[in-house]
């Protein structure tokens, strides 16, 4: 299915849940559907597979296909060989070499803000989703370095999403849109994004029906 039915579909099942009075935290948890697409390009779980007692860090992952095409044109491929295997690990469920892996590639460049972004969104997945202090810095560091590049800002949104983190990665995207060329092959992707953000989070304001 591709990026854009899952994101329409999460926003209906979302309005449906909102118009039934169901609790805001659940309506929530709707908006990793918007990280299933990010653009089309993003790490998911493999919702086929039987229940396990396998820790979330340790769950197989796939790797939506336009993944490496996308990371290619917004952060360049000059770090291919340590992203290739940093993305082997992740989907062998081992984010944490993942992690070693990216701080080695910033230990050799360390002014190298793709690198940089690349360690966020590893220490993000390592960390449960969550955007712990050390992905933080990652993509912090990443903004400092290319301040007009839209990739950190756009992988520090998807980080947020996938967090629950709407508004501020509502922000990120915003801030990477306005960085992207008007002739950029992921601009539209973004847009998107954005769009289907800002409806997500429009509906989440309202008040439910009673």
């Amino acid at each position: 299915m591709g990026w854009v039915a899952l994101a329409v579909l999460a926003l209906a099942a979302g309005a449906l849940l909102w118009l039934c009075g169901a609790p805001r935290a659940l309506t929530m948890i709707l908006a990793a559907a918007l990280v299933l697409g990010a653009a089309g390009y993003a790490w998911q779980g493999r919702p086929t597979l039987a229940d396990s007692p396998r820790t979330a860090q340790a769950r197989q992952l796939e790797m939506e296909p336009g993944l490496v095409t996308f990371r290619a044109a917004i952060l360049g491929t000059r770090n291919r060989g340590a992203f290739s295997t940093a993305d082997a690990a992740i989907l062998a469920g081992r984010p944490d070499e993942a992690v070693a892996v990216l701080i080695r590639a910033v230990q050799r460049a360390p002014d190298d803000f793709a690198v940089w972004t690349a360690l966020g969104t590893a220490y993000a997945i390592n960390d449960n989703q969550q955007m712990s202090p050390a992905a933080s810095f990652a993509f912090a560091r990443a903004v400092r370095l290319a301040p007009r590049e839209p990739g950190p800002p756009f992988f520090l949104g998807l980080a947020l999403v996938n967090a629950g983190e709407l508004e501020a990665a509502r922000a990120a995207w915003a801030r990477a849109l306005a960085l992207s060329p008007r002739d950029a092959p992921y601009r539209r992707d973004i847009e998107e994004r954005v769009r289907l953000l800002d409806g997500f989070i429009g509906m989440m304001a309202r008040p439910a029906p009673r």
